[in-house]
């Protein structure tokens, strides 16, 4: 089974972290419709190249899907359910901000087919979502997060960001407690990125914001993991956390190297070790939805793709098996051979049962030394 993307370009505004290919709220009004127009050509053209192909989960990202009324979102679960064979037990993902959902829209989203929302809240500390350009507060978030986990999705998650200028490990440990305390079953704790490119990229390196030393951050991060592993959630991925069954079924396809097909501007697609993404473009993937000239071709020998794969399985709680790897790619990995593997152990860094690889809690919070180590 594989899975499917859908990438909707529309934020009410630009976050001042954000990277992502999107579009502030006046595009949305001008151009929705064509976007939905074209986001039909693409899943349909999909499904005649890849005939027979089914899919088991559709994730909505961005951008911010929810900017699409709940009817929106009904077309394209449609049209992917015939192009598909998305079954009645599919996961149906969709991102979605605090100051979209209200309950008429929650109900609407349930509607629609939605069975997991996963809601960007970044953090509940009203000065830190000012920096953070996000447009709601904090309460404005616990009533959206309360609301949803009271109107019947099969998930709720809740995105926070540890490592923010300013944000003292109390308040962001608080965060996380607000969030289970809501009734959240899956967080994500992610580490602040640094874009260049971005509003709070350019601040901190103009020395105008401070980021906390790497050292306080990681202890903060274990201290969220202890945390949330005391509630009873799982750590089942480097920044994800979920109660028992509770998994993202759609990212796990990304971390167990299996097949997904994306849609709409920027989205990435993966299917038989080929990669590829359409234009992060709107205007050019209106007039191209489908067709070769909308795509972007990434062309790559098979070691890049395999350390990619083990790349990508590492970061699960259960690791990633070698054996399994090597015979899928017809590659010996890691390319540093069994040396690299004996030294990271002796350090603490990972275990190695029988053909199995996984990180140790430690190597977890070093996961990029390690990762760079193995690559």
């Amino acid at each position: 089974m594989i899975g499917l993307y859908v990438h909707v370009p529309f934020c009410t505004v630009r976050c001042s972290y954000c990277d992502f290919y999107l579009l502030p709220q006046g595009h949305r009004a001008l151009q929705a419709a064509p976007f939905l127009e074209a986001l039909g050509r693409d899943i349909d053209a999909a499904s005649r190249g890849f005939p027979g192909a089914r899919a088991d989960t559709l994730h909505f990202g961005g951008g911010t899907p929810s900017r699409l009324a709940p009817g929106e979102i009904a077309a394209v679960v449609a049209r992917a359910r015939a192009a598909f064979s998305l079954g009645p037990d599919a996961e149906i993902g969709l991102e979605a901000n605090p100051e979209d959902l209200t309950t008429e829209s929650l109900s609407g989203l349930r509607a629609a087919g939605v069975t997991r929302l996963a809601i960007g809240v970044q953090a509940f500390d009203d000065a830190l979502l000012g920096m953070l350009r996000r447009p709601h507060d904090a309460a404005r978030a616990a009533a959206a997060v309360g609301d949803a986990t009271r109107a019947g999705f099969e998930s709720v998650g809740v995105d926070l960001i540890l490592g923010l200028p300013g944000q003292t490990p109390e308040g962001a440990l608080d965060g996380v407690r607000r969030a289970v305390a809501l009734g959240a079953d899956h967080l994500s704790l992610y580490l602040l990125e640094m874009h260049a490119r971005t509003r709070l990229g350019r601040a901190v390196a103009l020395g105008r914001l401070a980021l906390p030393a790497d050292d306080a951050t990681a202890v903060l991060y274990e201290a969220a993991a202890d945390l949330l592993e005391a509630a009873g959630f799982e750590h089942y991925e480097i920044s994800n956390f979920a109660r028992p069954g509770r998994r993202s079924r759609h990212n796990v396809k990304y971390w167990t190297d299996a097949d997904y097909l994306g849609f709409g501007p920027s989205a990435h697609s993966y299917h038989g070790q080929r990669r590829w993404s359409n234009v992060a473009d709107l205007g050019r993937y209106l007039q191209a939805a489908g067709e070769a000239a909308s795509r972007v071709e990434d062309p790559q020998p098979p070691a890049v793709r395999a350390r990619e794969a083990l790349l990508a399985g590492l970061r699960l709680l259960e690791g990633i098996d070698l054996e399994r790897l090597e015979r899928r790619y017809a590659i010996a990995l890691p390319t540093g051979g069994a040396a690299i593997l004996e030294d990271m152990r002796r350090e603490g860094l990972l275990t190695l049962e029988g053909t199995r690889l996984v990180l140790t809690r430690r190597g977890r919070l070093v996961s990029n030394e390690v990762l760079e180590r193995l690559s």
